[in-house]
């Protein structure tokens, strides 16, 4: 087992509502799909992704720049999963979008 991987960027919350729970929603499934830890920060919280609770707590409006950091074996791939959630407006089934 090689030495774990620290990733950070910048996300933009892109629903129009904000962070809700449709895309918390989405977020935590995602997240559930990595062993590294996941973390988004924003005005001076921070909020493990892994959590509903956690991420409702953020209360991220529509356009802030939120901090995300994952860290572990699978943080790049766990950085560009929930980055592409992000960029894509977090798609509902059928294509539409927040």
């Amino acid at each position: 087992m090689g030495d774990a991987t620290q990733i950070r960027r910048q996300v933009t919350v892109t629903p129009e509502n904000g962070l809700h729970l449709n895309p918390i929603t989405q977020l935590v499934r995602k997240a559930l799909m990595f062993s590294s830890s996941i973390s988004l920060s924003f005005d001076g919280r921070k909020a493990d992704v892994k959590s509903a609770f956690d991420l409702m707590l953020l209360a991220a409006p529509s356009g802030a720049i939120l901090e995300l950091e994952t860290s572990g074996d699978d943080a790049t791939a766990a950085a560009d999963a929930i980055a592409h959630l992000f960029e894509s407006g977090f798609p509902l089934p059928g294509g539409a979008s927040h």
